[in-house]
């Protein structure tokens, strides 16, 4: 009883952020001694109107994602998700998740600066750490419908293991 108390106690992380998106570009492999997989998530997220436009229409109707003319009022935008931990859960990660899967990721933000030809670049980073506060789920998959079950399964696996 009293862990289960000091875990609910336990502070939490103030940077966490939860992203849902299409994955694409998978990478796997090792970063010091600790397996990495990785990829790029793309989110699709609505703007809402300019201040202008807003007071020039005041009954506003939702824009077609695909409509012509006019300003497109939604924007893609792209992270890098690196999943970090021993090799039993990069290998549950990579088993369960492909390209073009929908997933959500619930990770740390991280801005990794990169020297590219004399430039810096600030590039964001999602860091998914083997543990308790984030994780990536599987939402839908084209290929395996709902296998996120088993997904869950071997992470949990995985975790009791240790």
């Amino acid at each position: 009883m009293f862990t289960s108390t000091w875990r609910s106690l336990a502070p939490r992380p103030l940077n966490r952020v939860t992203l849902l998106g299409a994955m694409h570009d998978v990478q796997r492999g090792f970063l010091g001694q600790s397996s990495v997989f990785q990829f790029t998530l793309t989110c699709l997220l609505f703007e809402p109107p300019k201040r202008e436009q807003a007071e020039k229409k005041p009954i506003a109707t939702p824009p077609s994602p695909t409509a012509k003319g006019g300003t497109s009022q939604f924007v893609k935008e792209q992270y890098t998700v690196r999943c970090m931990g021993d090799e039993a859960y990069t290998e549950a990660l990579n088993n369960t998740l492909e390209a073009g899967c929908i997933v959500r990721v619930i990770g740390r933000l991280k801005t990794f600066e990169v020297t590219e030809g004399g430039k810096k670049q600030l590039f964001p980073t999602i860091l998914v750490e083997q543990g308790r506060w984030s994780h990536v789920a599987l939402l839908h998959s084209l290929r395996r419908q709902r296998r996120d079950w088993q997904l869950q399964n071997a992470l949990t696996e995985t975790r009791n293991s240790k």
